[in-house]
Parts: C-alpha cells; structure tokens; sequence
C-alpha cells in the first residue's frame, strides 16, 4: 500500500507536490500488476471523470523520475506500469503475456563490471527473460496473463512468440 504521506515528502524533495492527479494514479498502480496507461487512465477516471490520458503520461514520468513507479517494455510493446521502489526484473511469457517480478541477487556486480571494461559509467541495468510460462508450455488454457496487459500487447505476443529468438 503506497503511504501518500512519504509520497509528498519525496515529491516536494523533488519540487512536485502531490496534486489529485498523481495521488489517483498511485492509488490505481496500489492494486499491483503491471498495468497499461490506458488501464490506469481507466481506473482513475472512475474517482476523476475529466482526467485525460495525457494527464496520466505526464504524471507517470514525472512518478517515474522521482522513482516511485517503474516501466516496462519489450519488444515495441505499449510500456506497462508499476509502483515498485525495488529493483528487481521479469520474466514475460511470450504467448500470454504474463509478467513476473523476479529479483536477480548479483546482477548489479555482472552490469557493473561489463560495463566498466567496456568504460561506460552511471550504469541502469534491466534484465528481461522470456519465455513460455508452465501452463503455456504445458497447452493448458486459461493461462492468466498480467492483469494490466492490453489487447495491443497481448496481440503482440502471438507476433513475438514465433520471433526465431535463442533458446536456452
């Protein structure tokens, strides 16, 4: 649950207030997930009627450069959404779309490393696995994709799931 009183101290830290707006989209990412702008600008607008989806785009970067929400993109997908102040990484299902949360303990070591050899600094590092989920892999239907996924991302993975990638 997002404690909105941390919240505005960090945003006025980092010369935001906490408006209406961006209290609503914390509200509507509380739920977990990783939810889709146009799923947020859905739940929002059930308490805020006139929010446009600009609105919400705005108030998601300015969340995320705060470091309050995190996004997630694979593969020219519609980003998702999530409020998520660890760092951590996912694995995607590339039939259903199913997006987990995984923590990947010494990964920060590896990126440092390969990316100093190579001289690069102020590293961010992302790990994304995909593959297929057990029930997918199994045939089984009814295999629950990410609760914020949207028919735009969920179409992709047909698209993706046949891409030729590595497998391990």
């Amino acid at each position: 649950m997002v404690d909105l009183k941390t919240v505005d101290a960090g945003l006025l830290q980092s010369r935001y207030r906490l408006t209406k707006q961006r209290a609503a989209v914390l509200r509507a990412l509380d739920t977990g997930g990783h939810l889709s702008a146009e799923t947020i600008h859905e739940r929002v607008r059930a308490e805020m009627p006139g929010v446009s989806l600009g609105t919400i785009y705005r108030t998601l970067d300015i969340l995320r450069e705060i470091g309050l929400v995190q996004a997630f993109s694979y593969a020219g997908s519609a980003a998702r959404y999530e409020a998520a102040l660890d760092k951590h990484h996912h694995l995607l299902c590339l039939d259903c779309r199913r997006l987990e949360n995984v923590p990947a303990e010494g990964l920060a070591r590896i990126a440092q490393e390969l990316g100093e050899r190579a001289g690069y600094r102020d590293l961010d590092y992302a790990l994304t696995i995909v593959g297929r989920c057990g029930p997918c892999a199994r045939g089984e239907t009814g295999a629950e994709p990410d609760a914020g996924a949207d028919e735009a991302s969920m179409s992709m993975a047909g698209r993706n799931s046949n891409s030729g990638g590595n497998s391990v």
